[in-house]
């Protein structure tokens, strides 16, 4: 694939909006000045999902939870996992974007302890999900499926992407995003 085009959409899509905005989370809870626990958890989520397709080059209906589930276990052999003791894009990516809960008992903390996985369950029962730990697995794995798409042929949404045309899902809207490091206003009119 054209070199430029995938350094582009890391460089802009992942290394620059997904990671920031989970850095500037991470950067909040450190000082004490917040970091969206919950918003951030989901956020990695849906990120897990989308590199999926990425991953996949498919965005059509019904890919969702395929998505998921080939991105998710190259975030590390733990997650790889409790992905085949409990079903984590229900439990977890469904339950949180859809019901505002997970679907089992659940603690989610943005930093980092000791624990090997960001996402597991507790010896005496219910699950966690760390933030940091998480993102840190996700980073890992992010920076290997760049480094694979630049050995793979063209991807379609890499192209779509490069091009600003609408959604490869054909249905979805196209976006642009606005750097929150260079704000500017929308103008309606």
């Amino acid at each position: 694939m054209n070199r430029n085009v995938v350094d582009a959409f890391f460089d802009e899509y992942v290394y620059g909006f997904m990671f920031k905005d989970i850095q500037r989370e991470i950067a909040m809870a450190r000082t004490g000045s917040g970091g969206g626990n919950f918003l951030a958890a989901l956020g990695l989520l849906c990120y897990t999902e989308y590199l999926g397709g990425v991953k996949r080059d498919k965005f059509t209906r019904g890919q969702s939870r395929g998505s998921f589930n080939a991105f998710f276990p190259t975030l590390g052999p733990c997650y790889d996992a409790l992905n085949r003791d409990i079903d984590v894009y229900d439990v977890f990516r469904n339950g949180m974007a859809h019901e505002y809960f997970v679907k089992k008992n659940c603690v989610i903390a943005m930093l980092k302890g000791d624990e090997e996985c960001g996402l597991g369950r507790f010896a005496q029962g219910g699950f966690y999900f760390v933030v940091e730990k998480y993102f840190e697995d996700f980073a890992n794995a992010c920076y290997g499926l760049h480094k694979e798409m630049l050995q793979r042929p063209p991807s379609s949404v890499l192209q779509v992407v490069s091009l600003g045309v609408p959604h490869p899902g054909g249905s979805g809207p196209s976006i642009r995003f606005i750097d929150p490091r260079n704000p500017t206003r929308l103008d309606l009119r």
